[in-house]
């Protein structure tokens, strides 16, 4: 485990002003030191995906750890220090981890500095040097970087000073949550909680279906001609009844005839139900309600992996 500093980071929107922190003439950063980093959530809480998270620095007396286990032990890799060609030095930390996946924006305003972020092992928190992401825009004192987090990842961020820069630095945070991992933020996502993969609104495919039922008027409920249902190609039709008649399943090319079914006799009081469904995609339901000598027809939806009818699946 990380020995983190808690610490109060301004949230723009919420707090007015910046955090800007300040120490003693000739010490070093609050998180100057890996091993002291600054959280901006705390492992298994949900990280800030609202406002961002701004926080102030001045690194004149900033060092590099030879070994960002030292202190307080020792046994650590050396911190990286270079990035895009450029060397960079006067180092400080924040971690974050992730609760849903997303993008995590970071940016440095102050001087020419170098954004890293690196992985760590939760339970050893040794750093992953050799996967980190990293940016330097040539001379810009304005740097930042977006780049895709996992959740149940902890995650830190080096921040560091092209050829030893220092002075104020600005620290600006943003998590992006993608709470489904389809690739589409949550604030465009119309289906935030379902994944809709390759697909722009964000939402599973929804299978649509239209059913043909021919029946004849009986006393007491009513005789099926025919059931013909026209589906998606490789999605699956189930039919099945409450009372009168056998379930069955059949996969869709396009038209799925039901002929076991004809001349049944469904009494009042009981269902036909018709499920359309295929993995990860909103499935369709519509259910016939048999009256005496007649029926009403209802449509609903299904949310992916459920045979539960619903208004709305999103």
């Amino acid at each position: 485990m990380k020995r983190i500093v808690a610490v109060t980071f301004a949230a723009l929107g919420v707090l007015a002003g910046a955090t800007v922190a300040s120490h003693a003439q000739g010490e070093a950063p609050l998180n100057d030191h890996y091993l002291e980093s600054l959280a901006l959530n705390q492992d298994g809480t949900r990280l800030e995906r609202t406002d961002t998270l701004k926080d102030v620095r001045d690194t004149t007396n900033a060092t590099v750890q030879p070994d960002v286990f030292n202190p307080p032990r020792s046994g650590g890799p050396a911190e990286a220090t270079t990035c895009d060609g450029a060397n960079y030095g006067k180092t400080i930390w924040y971690d974050f981890y992730p609760d849903v996946p997303g993008i995590a924006r970071i940016r440095a305003n102050g001087y020419d500095a170098v954004i890293s972020v690196v992985r760590f092992d939760r339970r050893t928190a040794m750093p992953n040097f050799d996967s980190r992401a990293c940016i330097n825009d040539s001379t810009s004192t304005q740097e930042e970087l977006l780049t895709r987090v996992k959740a149940g990842r902890a995650y830190t961020i080096q921040l560091g000073g092209v050829n030893d820069a220092s002075g104020q630095l600005e620290f600006l945070f943003d998590f992006l949550a993608d709470t489904d991992g389809d690739g589409v933020l949550d604030d465009v996502d119309r289906c935030p909680k379902r994944s809709g993969r390759g697909r722009p609104s964000g939402c599973p495919r929804t299978l649509h279906a239209d059913v043909l039922l021919r029946a004849q008027a009986i006393q007491g409920g009513i005789k099926v001609l025919r059931l013909t249902v026209t589906a998606p190609k490789r999605s699956r039709v189930a039919v099945s009844c409450t009372e009168g008649c056998k379930s069955q399943a059949k996969r869709a090319h396009s038209k799925v005839r039901f002929r076991k079914l004809h001349n049944a006799k469904l009494p009042a009081g009981s269902k036909l139900v018709i499920r359309v469904t295929r993995k990860r995609a909103i499935g369709a339901y519509i259910a016939y309600k048999i009256r005496d000598g007649n029926f009403t027809k209802i449509e609903r939806c299904l949310n992916p992996g459920s045979r539960k009818p619903r208004r709305r699946c999103r």
